[in-house]
């Protein structure tokens, strides 16, 4: 049974998310869905900001297709706050903690689930909405420099590293 916490419950077995009816249709719209349940190895944030990708375009004219079981509900990035834990998520994550992460799909709703190793804290001094934008960006700068790179943390550094959008 997962862990509930009662002031941000899952009320209703339906969510609001973004929806398309079919690729490169003109219209988007709200519309109800199922609300997710964590899995056994899963977070449930309630989804306060989501960012749009280019994967979210190319599928919406139908060019991209989500990974194999992932949801048709568009967003690959969303911050949130932890609502809801699956049973072996116990301990590392906690009921209202600010999260992030980079998703297969389902971002653009307001209950996402998240396998327990995507989710990342938030750091301090970073809004909702700032986190949901700078998520990839940030993440593909940190690769590019440390694990490619292989630039070594250095305090001293002053190079300020700003995500652009690349089209």
């Amino acid at each position: 049974m997962p862990f509930l916490c009662p002031s941000i419950p899952v009320f209703s077995d339906k969510t609001l998310a973004v929806h398309f009816d079919k690729p490169a249709g003109e219209t988007l719209y709200i519309k109800e869905v199922p609300t997710p349940s964590p899995g056994e190895v899963e977070v449930l944030p309630k989804v306060a900001a989501s960012a749009l990708n280019r994967a979210d375009f190319l599928q919406r004219q139908g060019q991209y297709s989500p990974p194999p079981g992932a949801s048709s509900i568009l967003g690959l990035k969303a911050s949130g706050h932890v609502a809801e834990l699956g049973p072996s998520c116990q301990g590392h994550w906690k009921i209202k903690d600010p999260a992030m992460a980079l998703l297969p799909r389902g971002g653009q709703a307001q209950y996402v689930t998240v396998p327990k190793g995507l989710p990342m804290l938030i750091p301090e001094g970073l809004s909702l909405p700032q986190a949901a934008a700078v998520l990839e960006a940030w993440l593909t700068a940190f690769q590019l420099l440390h694990f490619v790179g292989k630039e070594a943390p250095n305090p001293l550094n002053t190079l300020s590293y700003q995500p652009r959008s690349v089209t």
